[in-house]
Order: C-alpha cells, then structure tokens, then sequence
C-alpha cells in the first residue's frame, strides 16, 4: 500500500502600495495546503495460495468437474482489489500581521503555529483573533476560504470462468469550496462573519439500468418522465412526515413540500430514473455509496470446435457506465433549522434546502451495448459494437429536463495480403506481393435531444440527426519508401428538425507517403 502526504505553506506580503502607507494596514496573507493519497493494492491470489484447501483446487486441472470445486471457483473469483483515494484541502487567510522567518513561522510570536505550516486545516481564526494576529482595518475585504476536493476510485478485476474477465469501477468525487468575509467591524466592536458561502460539485457511480430500455429512443411522451412527476406527491407526503416543521397538506403536497420544492423534484426524478418505488427510494439528493459500474470481456469461443476451425481470435465485450452528478450547489444564508430540521421558507412558501442545486444530471452509457471483434483464419478481421447513451439534465429553476438519446452502430471490416491478384483475370501480369491493407467502416447514428417540461404532456424535440458514414480505403505499400492510400468518405445526415436541412456530401482520393532515411 502506498501512502502519500503533502504540505505547502506561502506567506505573501500585503501590496507595497498600502504598505507603504501609514494610514492603511491590510496584513499579510498566509496560505496552506494538506495533500494525501492512499492506494492500497490487495491481489487476491497470494491470499487464496494461503488456504491450504483453496491451493490444492486451483491447481488441479480438473478440479472444476464436480459442482463444490466450481462453487470454490466462483468464491475466489476475484483477483485483485485497487482503491485510489486523494484528499486535497486548503485555507486562505487574509489580514494576517505577523510575519514569516523559519519554516514560515515568526520568531516573535510563534504564528501561526506548526501545526497549520505542516497542512493542519483546524480552523486558527479564534486563536488568531486571541494573540492579535489580525488586523482590524476594514478596508481588508478579502476573504477567508476552506478548500476541499476528494476524488475515491476503486477497480476490481474478477474472474469467474476462464477467459470471461469482469473489471468493476466505482467512484466518488466532491469538491467544496468555503469563503466569508471574515473582518473587522467598528460598529460592534468585533470581528464579524459576513456572507458565509458554501459552493461545490458531486458526483458519483450511479445504476439506472433497470430504465435503460423502458422507452423508445427520443421518444416525445415518456412513461418515465411521467413516473417523475406521479412521484412528487408521494415524496412530498415522505418529506412532510419527517419534517416537524410541516404542518397540513394542500392538494396533496404536504407543507412546505410544494411540487416543484427542489427536495422533492430530485428526489422524484431518482426514484423515476432508477426505478425504483417512491415509498422506499432515499430521500438523500446526494447518494453517498458509488454504485459499481462494470466492463465484461469474454474470449473463450474459440474453444469451441467448431468455431476454432474459421475463427483465430473471437470475443465478446460488454460495458455498463452511470454517473449521477450535481453540476453546482452553493448554501442559503436564509437556511435556518428548527428541532434538527428545516424551518425557513421561500418566496414560494417551500422549505429552503440546504444546498441550491442549479442543475442534477444522470449520464448512461453502454460503451458498447454489445461488441464482437474477430480474426478469420484467412486473416480477414471484423468487429462489430452497438452503443447506447442517455443523458439527462434536469434544471431546477423550472423543473425542464433535458434528455440526449443517442445509439450508434457500427461495424468495421480489414484484411491484409502481400498475395494480391485482381479478381476477373484482370491485370493478370501485375503482381502485387508487397502489404495491402483493406479497410471498411460504416457507421450509423441515431441522436435526439427532447426537452421535458412540467405537467405538460407532450415533449419537444430541440435537436437531433441521423447520420450514416461510410469509409473504405485501400492502402499499398509500393516499396519502403513509398506507400500509396486510396480512399472514399461518405457522409448523410438527416435531421429531426426544420432548423436545418439534409445534407450529404462525399469524398475520393489518395495520398502518396514517402519516408525519407
């Protein structure tokens, strides 16, 4: 396990245009910054070579045969473990008097201490505040600021069968961002806190599998989006029992906890989007556990016989990615809570949460749904993959949710000889025995952006193409100086809406390569 940590201090001096000044006395700036990092790597089979029993089985070629050995097989199927977790935090503070000698600490007074010089985040502003470190000249307005950025990853590799290798990925990552301005004020005689803000980004491994085929590609009335909106009166009625500052319903929405309260909308759209029942789904609108996404590759059809006789190499690959993210929050200063719950309101009469979301979004990809890569034995090669992307984006100011619906196909085609002969009997004379490459790609993809609004029954599609390319191209190598490419690009796009018109266009030539020595 490798384990890092790391420290930065800097002591900045305050502008020599103010210091100079008599009258003015902004203080210097100090900043620190504490770095760790811990990757733990643990290999399974070091650890099953340990038991005695497991040893004996896994290297005995056929003790898979009866039914407990393939049992133990499954059980130490994992191979290794990976976790990579990194934690940067940092303070600023403004209006800081003493000043710096060695190992940034001044020799006078001690400030700031050896534990902030070395990273410590405790927050020094009382124990400043107590020894006089800061100044009390109100013209200093910048601001005081904790930093936080965390970023966890853990990969497993897992091996249940032979040849069928499943990686398993999960991931975490926030940033938060703390700034006041932290001054002095003449009129009450003490140092104040003003305008206290938090601001921050999240996201983590999400699963929205089990919607992922619910509706048709761009569809413009969704059963899902539906679900959304049928959702929001249940969670209203979950968030207004747990509240004992909600009293009484309005048309269904308990206080508080109107239809379009940013608590209630995330948690309608989760519930929705997941699948999962509104009576039972989190009411937490910042999942804390990542959900393990996967990548499964399969190469042991070549084993078979009858596939081993036309196929050299023949696998199968599969990949699941979800990422559920909440792109910018910052706090209220009007958040208040009463009884260990939330008791200011807005302008809408709806319970403040405790950070704003501006916007929530659920990005899905199947990268691929389905792929096949292939090698005859005539050393003709194919691969073949189906793509799948849906991503959502919903705003919290009008509860509009943007969904991107997107599946791409695509399917290639090589072969490579040095035995080149024109079919026909043509050019019968001509030789061609150098390297010849032939390639084919065709690529069909199907994309639309349809804007959901709340309560109206029917979408609109903003955006969206079909569009098909077609791409073969022959390439020679005349001699080892020359090489000469062939080509021809197709390109037709159709799209879903008037703001543009069908296009195609295409493209033929060559390219004559020369490598110089």
């Amino acid at each position: 396990m490798a384990t890092t940590y790391g420290t930065n201090f800097n002591w900045q001096t305050e502008p020599l245009s103010t210091l100079r000044d008599p009258n003015i006395n902004l203080g210097n700036t100090i900043q620190n910054s504490r770095i760790i990092q811990v990757n733990p790597t643990l290999t399974m089979s070091g650890l099953y070579n340990k038991l005695g029993f497991v040893r004996k089985s896994l290297n005995k070629p056929d003790s898979l045969h009866n039914f407990s050995n393939l049992l133990l097989g499954l059980l130490t199927s994992v191979r290794n473990i990976n976790i990579n977790f990194n934690q940067t935090k940092g303070t600023f503070l403004p209006g800081y008097l003493p000043r710096t000698k060695y190992f940034g600490i001044d020799n006078v007074t001690g400030a700031p201490g050896l534990g902030f010089v070395l990273g410590s985040q405790r927050d020094i502003r009382e124990m400043a505040l107590n020894n006089g470190w800061l100044t009390r000249d109100e013209l200093q307005t910048q601001l005081y600021i904790n930093t936080l950025r965390e970023d966890f990853q853990l990969t497993s590799t897992i091996e249940p069968l032979r040849d069928l290798r499943i990686t398993l990925s999960a991931t975490k990552n926030r940033t938060l961002n703390y700034s006041t301005n932290f001054r002095y004020d003449n009129s009450i005689g003490s140092f104040r806190n003003l305008s206290p803000t938090t601001t921050g980004d999240y996201s983590v491994s999400f699963m929205t599998l089990g919607t992922a085929f619910k509706d048709k590609n761009g569809s413009t009335v969704s059963s899902l989006f539906n679900q959304f909106m049928a959702n929001r009166e249940t969670i209203s009625r979950r968030l207004g029992a747990e509240n004992p500052n909600s009293s009484g319903s309005t048309n269904g929405f308990a206080d508080g906890y109107n239809k379009d309260a940013q608590d209630v909308i995330v948690s309608s759209f989760i519930a929705a989007y997941t699948g999962k029942d509104a009576n039972s789904v989190s009411l937490n609108s910042m999942p804390k556990i990542p959900i393990p996404n996967w990548r499964i590759t399969y190469s042991g059809l070549t084993r078979i016989p009858y596939i081993a006789e036309k196929f050299s190499e023949l696998s199968l690959r599969h990949s699941y990615n979800s990422v559920y993210s909440i792109n910018g929050f910052n706090s209220l200063l009007k958040y208040e809570e009463n009884r260990g719950y939330v008791s200011s309101k807005d302008v809408n009469q709806n319970f403040l949460p405790k950070f704003q979301f501006a916007q929530v979004s659920i990005s899905e990809r199947f990268a691929p749904l389905i792929g096949i890569d292939t090698r005859f034995k005539n050393n003709l090669t194919a691969n073949f993959e189906i793509n799948k992307t849906r991503l959502l984006a919903l705003s919290l100011s009008n509860s509009q949710l943007a969904q991107l619906s997107e599946n791409n196909l695509v399917f290639g085609l090589g072969y490579r000889t040095n035995k080149f002969r024109f079919p026909f009997g043509w050019f019968s004379q001509l030789r061609m025995d150098n390297n010849m490459d032939f390639k084919l790609d065709v690529s069909v993809r199907d994309s639309k952006t349809v804007i959901y609004r709340a309560d109206v029954t029917e979408a609109e599609v903003s955006s969206g193409q079909k569009n098909i390319t077609l791409r073969p191209s022959v390439d020679y190598v005349l001699n080892q100086r020359f090489n000469l490419k062939v080509f021809y690009d197709s390109n037709m796009t159709k799209p879903y809406t008037s703001q543009s018109f069908n296009t195609s266009f295409s493209n033929f030539g060559f390219s004559l390569r020369i490598t110089l020595n």
